[in-house]
């Protein structure tokens, strides 16, 4: 009998829960940096956001808090994960929609936006499907409009496999909060699943789309936001 996919949801988000908690992954400082980068190009100003792998956008609510936002679009392959975001972004008085697809597909067809922020995925992508996604996110974006991009970055002249053994050794070593199950967990994931890029490959790519980079802040080696602007 296969696992009952809810089950396994949840089981997965209380282990990126107590990530989070931790603080293992910088989420704390890179949501203070996001929040100052709104800030700076948007003021007061009311913003249409797209929200890409929006997850429970638990970490994204506290800073929409601060802003006066127009519309919110979430998109996440989990229906679970967008019901936790409805709850969690439910004091949003703009309208509001949670479209459970890819990212890429859903950046494909959404409306213009103000910020389009995308935060621990474009990860799982390779290379050229990064190139894409720059090329797809300066369509929708307004002048001005801004790609926030918080993710994992591997260091310049570091290969692939090197970043996933030095990332594990992160893992074992930091997160202690976790038990050793979990952590393997983590492991296997980072090895099957992540494809990080290094910063030099991503500014490449989003200049070449038309995209003007605003700012780098790096809370940890592998661990940045990197603003990106629409002239």
């Amino acid at each position: 009998m296969k696992d009952n996919p809810a089950i396994q949801f949840f089981h997965v988000w209380d282990t990126y829960g107590k990530v989070v908690s931790g603080d293992y992954m910088f989420h704390r400082q890179l949501g203070e940096a996001v929040s100052a980068a709104i800030r700076l190009r948007f003021a007061d100003q009311a913003i249409r956001i797209l929200d890409l792998g929006c997850g429970d956008a638990a970490t994204f609510a506290p800073i929409l808090q601060e802003f006066s936002i127009e519309s919110y679009l979430g998109v996440d392959l989990s229906a679970a994960a967008l019901e936790l975001a409805k709850k969690n972004l439910s004091f949003l008085k703009c309208p509001t929609q949670y479209q459970q697809a890819d990212f890429m597909s859903a950046l494909e067809r959404s409306p213009q936006q103000d910020v389009i922020y995308i935060s621990f995925a474009l990860h799982h992508l390779k290379t050229f499907e990064k190139a894409e996604f720059f090329r797809q996110a300066v369509k929708i974006l307004s002048p001005g409009g801004l790609v926030l991009f918080v993710d994992v970055v591997r260091e310049e002249e570091q290969d692939l496999q090197k970043y996933h053994q030095n990332y594990c050794d992160f893992v074992q070593k930091t997160m202690t909060n976790l038990d050793k199950n979990e952590r393997d967990a983590i492991c296997a994931h980072i090895s099957g699943n992540d494809f990080p890029d290094p910063h030099s490959v991503l500014n490449m790519q989003a200049s070449e789309a038309g995209l003007k980079l605003v700012s780098t802040f790096i809370p940890q080696k592998w661990h940045q936001l990197i603003v990106f602007e629409r002239p």
